[in-house]
């Protein structure tokens, strides 16, 4: 062999072995990411993926710089993988979850509006992309909350539950116990720390729980005698145990005190399964409702928020899913509960800053409503999770890895108030109505408060901060009203004025109300008389001007036609016009406030043309309206359409009869009636 020909046989060789080494390096990189050791995966993965190209490694090294916060290093990754035929939607969520963890949303919000292009239906990308549009509205609040780092001396401190006059939190310390093969990181422990003054303590670990490996993420009952934590699985005492998978997960145990004081040695929760993931464990205050997070199968994706109760016997009943209100495909994490009826948890796939934001939802009759996020600074572009309150106040910790690593800050939600002025009137006299019940919602939580307007028509009330209100007004005899109201982006301080103008029923005795003048009245009694009736030539006659036919001014009848004010039609056409807009959203807002409603959509034609033609026409033209009170909010079952063709002019202007546009244009209208129920 001659020289030249030896050294280009090295050269293959050396390429090949390189090519095989990396190739090995791959396959033990996909195993140790199947194997969620992600800290393993990017070593080995990194070293392959320098010598040869494998998009099904480099997937899963983003995946894994993803579930390690190394943002920047994700983003890069899942950008090279964009370029790529076979890039899923799950590769596209995710890029976008590490943009917006680096703060680019206005990228991050392109991929979800590419995902939503081909996969409307996609709740991930929809929660994802309306977080980044709102992300402003999300960072206006920041004067809401005060926020201080609480140092505690650790590599790492997260999962804080406040405890008299300290808390509990997990821990990882500098040279103290193993390293977890998943993270990389040393294993936890459970710590407790008294905090003075915004200081900690020098924290103490709690030896009767703490073993080898996982111990933390803990709550203690009110009465002091019992705590749950999350641990590490064991098989042994001194060997993790696995899944089926060959993953070890962690698992709910309990402990109680004994005579002197002391934990006992926890004990595996009976419900718990080793093939799935238990954690972060809430309890009730009397200690029978368990609220925890898991990834049990038959949930929405990911890590769900399920409860069970103790029944009688004192026996933990099976698990119950918190169901799609609270969870989703991606991760709902760390419960706690506020109070009772208050429970705050952590996501990344509801709407969120980016990576895992803390939310609330309160229960309302069974059910929890919301989620409701927590402003900036409470949540950032970075893991914002396990909230934990002091009782009875507003003060508290969470853990956040805002700067680098899991570290617990104490918060204050500050004291802001707002006035909310309001005042209840007649729509048609502009006199002012007492006794008028006052219904205020806070929509952000759904709790409510009722008052009554004074003998002015006045009312007061404080509201909160940051939330959005609905103040309605009812009153017999009077169509009920809602207006909106937010003291959201407004300073402290603001007075928030409202006036809740309640439009007149008809009087019961058939007559219109007297005081507005008799002169219009008469004349469209005349008119209206020998078209339509006597009946309705009386009512128009006493009511134009105090109402129309048997109510007031501007009001409606059950069971009359009340015109919409300027709906009128282009000749041959059923389109609503510009003009018209306004006054169709006015009808729209009664009938949404006054929801046990059912209305008639009746409208009509000039005489010209022939009755058929008419009679189509003007069905089109009140199916037209339907749809657009429908498309405005409006419920469907509210709403009949009817076309009346040209069976009921409202002047003379009937076949043969020259008439001007303007008198054809005031037939050409539609009415709505309210019928009775």
């Amino acid at each position: 062999m001659n020289k030249s020909l030896f050294q280009s046989t090295l050269l293959v060789l050396g390429v090949l072995l390189l090519a095989s080494c990396a190739k090995i390096s791959i396959k033990d990189g996909l195993q140790a990411y199947d194997e969620l050791r992600y800290t393993d995966a990017i070593d080995h993965l990194e070293r392959g993926l320098a010598k040869v190209d494998d998009e099904e490694g480099r997937r899963a090294l983003a995946a894994s710089y993803l579930e390690t916060n190394q943002f920047a290093s994700a983003v890069e990754t899942y950008g090279i993988l964009a370029s790529s035929p076979s890039n899923t939607d799950e590769d596209r969520i995710n890029y976008g979850r590490a943009l917006m963890a680096t703060g680019d949303y206005a990228n991050a919000e392109e991929i979800f509006d590419g995902i939503l292009s081909r996969e409307p239906g996609n709740e991930v990308a929809q929660a994802l992309r309306s977080s980044c549009r709102r992300i402003e509205e999300y960072k206006a609040d920041s004067s809401r909350f005060d926020i201080k780092p609480l140092s505690s001396g650790m590599d790492a401190a997260y999962a804080p539950f406040a405890f008299g006059s300290g808390i509990y939190f997990s821990a990882e310390k500098e040279g103290v116990g193993e390293e977890d093969k998943y993270t990389g990181l040393k294993f936890t422990d459970l710590y407790f720390a008294d905090v003075s003054n915004g200081t900690m303590g020098n924290p103490q670990p709690v030896e009767e729980v703490n073993d080898k490996y996982h111990d933390g993420i803990a709550v203690v009952s009110d009465d002091q005698q019992t705590m749950i934590l999350t641990r590490s699985n064991y098989e042994r005492k001194s060997r993790l145990s696995a899944n089926a998978e060959g993953i070890n997960v962690t698992q709910l145990y309990i402990s109680s005190k004994d005579g002197e004081g002391k934990w006992s040695e926890p004990q595996l929760l009976p419900f718990c399964d080793e093939n799935y993931m238990y954690a972060h464990p809430a309890l009730s205050a009397d200690g029978k409702t368990l609220y925890f997070s898991s990834d049990l199968q038959g949930g929405f994706g990911g890590m769900d928020l399920y409860k069970t109760t103790m029944n009688d016997q004192g026996v933990w009943e099976k698990p119950m899913n918190l169901g799609s209100d609270l969870n989703t495909p991606g991760n709902e994490l760390f419960p706690s509960l506020r109070s009772d009826d208050s429970l705050y948890f952590s996501s990344n796939a509801h709407e969120t800053l980016g990576g895992l934001d803390m939310m609330y939802s309160v229960n309302q009759g069974g059910n929890w409503n919301g989620p409701f996020h927590l402003p900036y600074p409470m949540n950032t572009a970075a893991d914002d999770f396990a909230i934990s309150f002091i009782d009875g106040s507003d003060l508290g910790y969470f853990s956040s890895d805002r700067t680098g690593d899991d570290q617990i800050y104490s918060f204050e939600e500050t004291e802001q108030i707002f006035t909310l002025d309001g005042l209840v009137t007649s729509k048609t006299s502009g006199n002012p109505i007492e006794g008028a019940k006052i219904i205020i919602t806070n929509i952000t939580d759904g709790t409510e408060e009722i008052i009554n307007s004074d003998d002015v028509g006045m009312f007061e009330l404080d509201l909160l901060p940051g939330k959005d209100y609905r103040i309605r007004a009812e009153k017999e005899g009077y169509f009920s009203i809602n207006e909106e109201v937010s003291t959201k982006n407004k300073p402290n301080g603001e007075n928030i004025d409202v006036n809740l103008a309640l439009l007149e029923l008809s009087n019961p005795d058939g007559t219109a109300d007297n005081g507005d003048g008799n002169g219009d009245g008469n004349g469209d009694g005349n008119g209206d008389g020998n078209g339509d009736g006597n009946g309705d030539g009386n009512g128009d006659g006493n009511g134009d001007g105090n109402g129309d036919g048997n109510g007031v001014p501007d009001g409606m009848n059950p069971n009359k036609p009340y015109e919409i004010p300027n709906i009128h039609w282009d000749y041959n056409k059923w389109d609503i016009r510009p003009d018209a807009q306004p006054y169709l959203d006015y009808v729209a807002k009664l009938l949404k406030d006054n929801p046990d409603l059912k209305v008639e959509i009746g409208s009509h034609c000039d005489s010209r043309g022939s009755n058929y033609f008419n009679e189509q026409l003007s069905d089109r033209r009140a199916k037209a309206v339907s749809e657009y009170l429908v498309r405005k909010g409006v419920r469907r079952s509210m709403l009949i359409s009817r076309g009346y063709g040209e069976t009921r002019l409202v002047n003379n202007c009937s076949d043969g009869v020259d008439c001007t546009e303007d008198q054809h244009q005031d037939n050409r209208r539609t009415e709505f009636t309210v019928l009775n129920q």
